[in-house]
């Protein structure tokens, strides 16, 4: 493990439950931040939670003191619009479950949001949802329509005293209603987010690590990117999750919070 660590060139954070809890910053994300800077060692942010543009969260992320490039943020929305541009270069006219902020990558992303006569159906993340738009979502599904989730998250992470369903459940809604699962989920666990920072930093696997809370998404992806998988246990996943997980599926390093990785990361590179 410490030859990995000194290997390290870039990190790449999920936010919600590994950097913040809500609208709460957790007290070491900070120094962790500072000490990557210091070791030269670069970072970005990768998030299911598509509730927010790209320009939103830079704006959210310095409202906590964390300045960041708007190119460092990736979200599952950007996630959706390569899958769209890949495997359906003729889709242009989205009916979308989801944000305004969502929304607005998709449009800068080359698609146009609609009511009527959609291309295509991208269901994501939405707070704001009626019950007229379920419907509308299910009937366009039941069409036949391509009909892609952003994301497998079942909950949104909340220090609130509510859970707040996400995308999966809301895809669960219209299995339901319509009998048809999502014919693709681009957002994390699969690789795309964690390959595009890679690609765009001239990356290789050993020299980047993914840290998150979550193991079917975070550490999943990080695995099957090959690049090194920490679990922090500031959110969902707890040691004892982790330990029952075939061994392929563990994560490669567990930490208490970004502090304690920041420990192993300095001893690594003395």
């Amino acid at each position: 493990m410490t030859d990995r660590l000194a290997k390290l060139r870039h990190v790449v954070l999920d936010m919600d439950g590994t950097i913040y809890l809500g609208h709460t910053l957790f007290p070491a994300t900070l120094p962790f931040l500072a000490l990557l800077q210091k070791l030269g060692i670069g970072y970005s942010f990768v998030t299911n939670n598509c509730s927010r543009s790209r320009a939103e969260y830079v704006a959210h992320l310095r409202e906590m003191v964390i300045e960041a490039p708007p190119d460092s943020v990736v979200t599952s929305s950007h996630a959706a619009i390569h899958h769209l541009q890949m495997q359906l270069p003729r889709v242009r006219r989205l009916f979308t479950l989801g944000s305004a902020g969502g929304n607005e990558d998709l449009r800068l992303g080359g698609f146009e949001i609609v009511d009527e006569a959609p291309d295509a159906v991208v269901v994501g993340f939405d707070s704001q949802l009626t019950y007229d738009r379920l419907c509308r979502t299910a009937y366009f599904i039941k069409q036949g329509l391509p009909y892609i989730a952003t994301h497998p998250d079942r909950v949104c992470p909340t220090n609130d005293a509510t859970v707040l369903p996400d995308c999966a459940a809301i895809c669960a809604l219209f299995e339901t209603a319509t009998g048809r699962k999502p014919d693709a989920i681009p957002g994390k666990p699969q690789p795309g987010m964690l390959l595009e920072v890679m690609s765009r930093y001239g990356l290789s696997a050993e020299e980047t690590a993914m840290i998150g809370d979550r193991l079917y998404t975070d550490v999943q992806m990080a695995r099957d990117a090959g690049v090194l998988a920490v679990l922090t246990l500031t959110g969902e996943a707890n040691a004892e999750e982790a330990a029952s997980l075939p061994a392929n599926q563990r994560p490669d390093l567990i930490v208490r919070d970004l502090d304690d990785f920041s420990v192993q990361l300095t001893a690594a590179r003395r």
